[in-house]
């Protein structure tokens, strides 16, 4: 696997967490 993907992948996975946090922080403003 080249070094390109790996920090590709890298970069996808902290998008991810990044994104469910915000996803966690922002959820309970749009319901309420």
């Amino acid at each position: 696997m080249p070094k390109k993907w790996m920090k590709v992948f890298v970069y996808v996975m902290l998008a991810a967490m990044i994104g469910s946090v915000l996803l966690m922080v922002f959820d309970p403003a749009l319901y309420r």
